[in-house]
């Protein structure tokens, strides 16, 4: 499969292995593409490059023990008789030297036996940090990268001349998995950017098989992700996909969450703060005005298409007899994200920062503030001329509403919009599927 993008990655990267000593931690939700990045920089380097299985203490050993020593080609290391990571990784150190060190998933080591950390310290202030070697530790497990590796109480701290979070792929880089450059971009509404979700959705012809397959079938390849993606990070998962459920049939504020669940608000709350800190889930304040009423949504693009026709979903697609119905509710809220993410990407327009505003029962989808304040409402609709025009006249109201805006320039971003040529001549701002799909070749 071909390698897709990630050259800032490769280039920061190669500027630790010529600034070698060096030690990497490197991160990322599961499935982001950090061991295909690491193997893909290893090429041409001599590596020593171990994943570790998540399975016992025990097991992990005798792997490490039998990997290294067809690295080193010295059986002995395979007959060496220890139960401490101290003298594997000591014998290790001591033999290499002008090489790059990978220890992948290293978070089911630290799961297995956590004083491979203070082991792991020892070994690289005493050995490694004196060599030419380039240490990379990589891991899945987010809190457990950030307690036991990257914080103030790691055995570790300190000693990381680079940390990288690897992000999912941004649409033009997810479209590069597609022929169709639509179904690509529907696919990318659906999952995100994680390249093994995008490969998954490229086998298909259309979306309505695509997700029949692996979303409401219990074969299917989403049917059970979630349970690994959170299982991993969290317990008590009733209560945290509860609040996933929650937010995906519109819930967003903490107290109407918190009805969903039916646990007091100040219970919910350290549970959605987890799912925060995890990436998951994402609080959003108007960028305009009060900044103290919060909505919540979630962030990461698979959960929400999940908890919106999956696991409403479980006793019929048991059955066979689960349904597409709500499809247009994942399209219509992730169309708002990647019409975010065009401006933000393409800057058909200038701005400074980038958000949405509500007050009471108004909202606007979208508020640009710079120079001048632009007003966009997104739709996933197909919009006649005479439909824009209703869009945009709403939207001319709402914007009396905000009195800190100043002078504004109102448009909108839709599915298609017949005549927006006309539109842009009369002074509003349009754009459509078409432009955003324009903006990525």
């Amino acid at each position: 499969m071909k390698f897709i993008d990630r050259e800032r990655e490769m280039e920061i990267l190669g500027g630790e292995w010529k600034n070698r000593p060096s030690f990497v931690v490197l991160y990322g939700r599961r499935r982001v593409g950090k061991t295909r990045l690491l193997r893909e920089f290893s090429k041409g380097k001599r590596t020593f490059f171990f994943t570790f299985p998540e399975a016992v203490e025990e097991v992990q050993m005798r792997e490490f023990r039998e990997a290294m020593s067809d690295f080193l080609g010295d059986d002995f290391v395979r007959k060496l008789k220890t139960d401490a990571w101290l003298d594997l990784l000591r014998y290790l150190a001591e033999k290499v030297d002008d090489c790059l060190i990978v220890l992948d998933e290293f978070t089911y080591a630290i799961k297995s036996e956590r004083k491979i950390l203070s082991d792991l310290q020892r070994v690289w202030d005493n050995i490694l940090s004196e060599k030419n070697v380039m240490l990379v530790l990589s891991g899945s497990l987010l809190g457990m990268m950030w307690d036991d590796v990257l914080s103030h109480a790691s055995p570790l701290y300190g000693r990381r001349t680079k940390s990288m979070n690897l992000r999912p792929f941004n649409y033009p880089n997810a479209l590069k998995f597609f022929s169709d450059p639509e179904f690509g971009i529907r696919a990318y509404m659906l999952v995100g950017g994680v390249p093994s979700y995008l490969r998954l959705a490229s086998r298909y012809s259309n979306i309505e098989e695509f997700l029949r397959e692996e979303f409401l079938s219990d074969y299917g390849f989403f049917y059970d992700e979630p349970y690994v993606l959170l299982g991993g990070e969290l317990r008590e998962l009733k209560t945290y996909f509860s609040i996933l459920r929650a937010i995906a049939e519109g819930n967003r504020r903490l107290e109407r969450i918190a009805n969903f669940v039916g646990l007091p608000a100040r219970s919910v709350y350290p549970y959605v703060e987890t799912l925060m800190r995890l990436g998951f889930v994402e609080r959003e304040s108007p960028i305009l005005g009060s900044r103290k009423v919060s909505l919540y949504r979630i962030k990461d693009p698979m959960l929400l298409t999940w908890f919106t026709l999956t696991y409403p979903q479980i006793a019929e697609i048991s059955s066979g007899t689960a349904r597409l119905d709500d499809l247009y509710k994942v399209y219509s809220t992730r169309f708002e994200e990647l019409a975010r993410e065009f401006l933000t990407l393409s800057r058909p327009i200038e701005f400074e920062s980038l958000g949405r505003w509500w007050y009471k029962g108004d909202e606007i989808d979208i508020v640009a503030l710079g120079d001048e304040t632009t007003l966009i409402e997104v739709k996933w609709k197909d919009l006649s001329r005479k439909d824009a025009l209703r869009v945009l006249r709403e939207l001319e109201v709402k914007a009396e509403k905000i009195r800190s805006a100043g002078k504004t320039r109102l448009g909108l971003i839709a599915k298609s919009v017949k005549g927006k040529d006309e539109l842009r001549e009369e002074g509003y701002l349009a754009w459509d599927l078409e432009d955003i799909l324009g903006a990525a070749r």
